[in-house]
């Protein structure tokens, strides 16, 4: 998802305090740091599906040339908030970021391009019936290589024009939603059978389009 930091090691930021619009710290000894922007996304959770999915994002790179990897924040990565549809009806649903996104990259000749896998870990928020239920932790990683039926594609660009790729992910489960004080037990259970989850891999999926600049 966020494999395009792996084209901007040969840049410094000014500061951590300039490396995002979102919060942005740096972590001590960092290569560098990136903005990132996702557009034009999907995401399906069993029956349930979603279109324009994008984020805002900020992160840094790590690491030595022969093991770099990228991190980013919980509070530095911004989902908006997706119509979900299912069935009949459309259910507004948030995304909540939940640990640090991480993984590591190699980057190609002359840092024009890079192929990365990014393991996240998510989860979805809707209203069910009145009622805020949630499932996840959902863990997929994020890869502009193939995963399950989908292929990603290499990040490339330009130091000048930034960079353009796509990250996919069909390989992770999706787990019932639990009973909580906010999504009794009986809704709970009608919104499994709805959405068709628990999922297997390959039954889930998530796509997005992405773009990088430095600071």
């Amino acid at each position: 998802m966020l494999a395009f930091a792996a084209l901007v090691v040969p840049f410094v930021c000014a500061s951590s305090a300039s490396a995002s619009e979102i919060s942005c710290v740096e972590p001590a000894g960092a290569v560098t740091a990136f903005h990132a922007a996702f557009a034009n996304g999907t995401l399906s959770l069993g029956r349930a599906k979603a279109t324009g999915l994008s984020a805002k994002a900020c992160g840094a790179v790590t690491g030595k040339t022969d093991a770099m990897a990228l991190i980013v924040q919980p509070g530095d990565i911004e989902f908006r908030g997706v119509t979900v549809k299912l069935l009949f009806f459309s259910v507004p649903s948030t995304i909540t970021v939940n640990a640090p996104l991480s993984g590591p990259f190699k980057p190609g000749p002359g840092f024009t391009s890079a192929e990365v896998s990014l393991k996240a870990n998510l989860s979805a928020s809707a209203k069910v019936f009145g009622y805020n239920c949630v499932v996840g932790p959902l863990a997929p990683t994020l890869t502009t290589g193939k995963s399950g039926a989908l292929q990603g594609t290499t990040f490339t660009g330009s130091r000048k024009n930034g960079f353009t790729g796509i990250v996919v992910a069909n390989d992770f489960v999706v787990t019932a939603i639990q009973r909580t004080k906010d999504c009794p037990w009986l809704i709970a259970k009608v919104a499994n059978f709805l959405v068709g989850i628990p999922a297997a891999p390959g039954e889930a999926s998530i796509r997005m389009e992405g773009s990088i600049t430095t600071p």
